[in-house]
């Protein structure tokens, strides 16, 4: 069984409503950063998720879930 991180980034900061480069300010992190969190290119430190988390107001697991899945 493997396991699989995905990402919801994206759609949580799209619901938001906020802007990448506010975001990028208030984390202290480059718009590009944000832009691949968003992607799901890369994702934000352990740390970063949380204040992330709180900037957006959702929990840190709302950002993300694990799925399992069949080794091939």
């Amino acid at each position: 069984m493997i396991l699989k991180l995905i990402s919801r980034i994206g759609e949580v900061i799209e619901k938001s409503g906020l802007r990448d480069d506010f975001i990028a300010g208030e984390l202290k992190v480059s718009k590009r950063t944000v832009y691949n969190w968003k992607k799901g290119l890369s994702y934000p430190t352990f740390e970063t998720a949380f204040f992330l988390a709180r900037l957006l107001n959702c929990s840190a697991d709302e950002l993300a879930f694990i799925v399992e899945e069949e080794e091939k």
